[in-house]
């Protein structure tokens, strides 16, 4: 436990770092952290075998993250994203098909699926951090690790309905309902304090209180998800590069599934207020 609070102090300083000054930090370290991400997501999937060396439909994903955050940078906007998904894909499948048999089609599929999933998710926070109120809506994101720490304790203290039995035995629809209540009050202070300092617009709290309670019930699907991967390839954790936690994808799971989900209510709600 001494570990995983160390760690977590570590993390949550790590990323005060960055979302404050953001910029080219901000997409260096995110371009960092999508490397190790998919590195574990192809890894559990079966694409990388430990003591190997990197292959070539690994490759193919590590030249599209960094064509990805290259052209994210350029542009500034999520506009030519499907650019750089497509060029992953095509990518992606002209390996497989010149190398074939060496690969099978749902490593292909695997790998693509592994750079959407993470890298691509990522890469949303860098374009939070430059909308209006940045500053602030690039922690939003992270209302998902509020979101787990108030659904433990809820499941501990109320807890009495499985949530999804076979996949996470030991979550409750009562932790559920505490975590989306614990998030929605981030929603709340994160409002209150644009109202006093930024806007001095009432609506910017119904907008965050929106955007953190969808968000919750995102970010919970996406530690399922993320649970759902690991029972299916029978691995304990993604990898050890957290002490305390495990990988990228056991610490950021439910956050890297969210992302892109707030970037998109933030573009949506926050020209509605009035």
């Amino acid at each position: 436990m001494k570990t995983r609070v160390i760690s977590g102090i570590v993390i949550a300083l790590v990323l005060a770092g960055v979302l404050i000054p953001g910029g080219y930090l901000l997409a260096s370290v995110l371009t960092i952290v999508s490397f190790i991400s998919y590195y574990e997501l192809v890894r559990a999937l079966g694409i990388h075998k430990d003591g190997q060396k990197v292959n070539a439909l690994e490759a193919c994903g590590y030249a599209s993250i960094i064509v990805h955050y290259v052209q994210m940078i350029l542009v500034k906007s999520h506009k030519y994203f499907v650019f750089s998904i497509l060029f992953a894909f095509f990518l992606i499948m002209v390996c497989y098909v010149l190398s074939f048999p060496k690969y099978k089609s749902m490593q292909a599929v695997a790998a693509f699926f592994s750079f959407v999933y993470a890298p691509v998710s990522m890469s949303f926070v860098y374009l939070l951090r430059m909308r209006p109120y940045g500053q602030y809506f690039a922690w939003i994101p992270f209302i998902a690790w509020v979101c787990d720490t108030c659904a433990y304790f809820a499941g501990r203290a109320f807890g009495k309905h499985k949530l999804a039995p076979i996949l996470s035995p030991k979550k409750t629809i009562e932790g559920s309902i505490g975590g989306i209540l614990g998030s929605v009050l981030v929603g709340v202070i994160f409002g209150y304090v644009l109202y006093v300092k930024e806007t001095h617009d009432v609506g910017v709290i119904i907008v965050l209180v929106v955007i953190t309670f969808v968000g919750s019930i995102i970010a919970q699907l996406g530690d399922l998800l993320a649970s759902g991967i690991k029972r299916d390839h029978d691995i304990k954790d993604y990898g050890n590069v957290i002490p305390g936690h495990g990988g990228i994808m056991d610490r950021f799971d439910s956050v890297i599934f969210v992302i892109p989900c707030i970037y998109f209510l933030a573009a949506v709600l926050f020209p509605l207020m009035t």
